[in-house]
């Protein structure tokens, strides 16, 4: 198996993202109404999370309130989401979906069953079932990783020479 150096591994994420991102053209999960792959992996993150704020979304996603208050509200207008007040604060709003959300998630799980199942079988082709399964983990490990954010405070990783990234590998 082949090695990488760090900016190797992160030029293969990033064209994977850009891959991913350039997808993000609405589209009718069988709904009969089109949405972005934002918005429904959103939809899917408020119902395996419910009663979250904008604040812990925010958190969690890694974008800031601003942006996530926009979705929120995007979302709220198509009937997606509600929010509720918090029993402890009349001031914190807690986010729900509605049952149009619900239903609209489980039409995208299906669609991504089908559509993201077809290009797991194009990996089979040339990667083990272990390897894809080593694959997904390690990326649920980087975006825990990521969301750390221990690395953003250190002016030395970005001003400090690769060179030992390149001689080590990615070990």
């Amino acid at each position: 198996m082949e090695t990488y150096s760090a900016a190797d591994m992160a030029d293969i994420l990033h064209r994977a993202a850009m891959l991913y991102t350039a997808s993000n053209i609405p589209i009718d999960y069988g709904t009969g109404e089109k949405y972005t792959s934002v918005e429904v992996h959103m939809l899917k993150y408020i119902i395996d999370n419910p009663g979250k704020t904008v604040t812990d979304m925010s958190q969690d996603w890694d974008k800031t309130k601003a942006a996530v208050s926009q979705m929120m509200k995007r979302m709220a207008e198509k009937g997606l989401i509600a929010w509720r007040e918090a029993p402890d604060s009349k001031k914190k709003q807690l986010c729900f979906a509605t049952a149009k959300g619900v239903e609209l998630n489980e039409r995208h799980l299906e669609y991504d069953d089908k559509v993201f199942g077809k290009t797991l079988e194009l990996l089979g082709e040339t990667c083990s079932r272990e390897e894809i399964a080593v694959c997904f983990h390690v990326l649920e490990e980087y975006t825990r990783a990521r969301r750390r954010k221990h690395y953003r405070s250190d002016p030395n990783i970005i001003k400090g020479s690769r060179r030992g990234a390149r001689e080590g590998g990615a070990g």
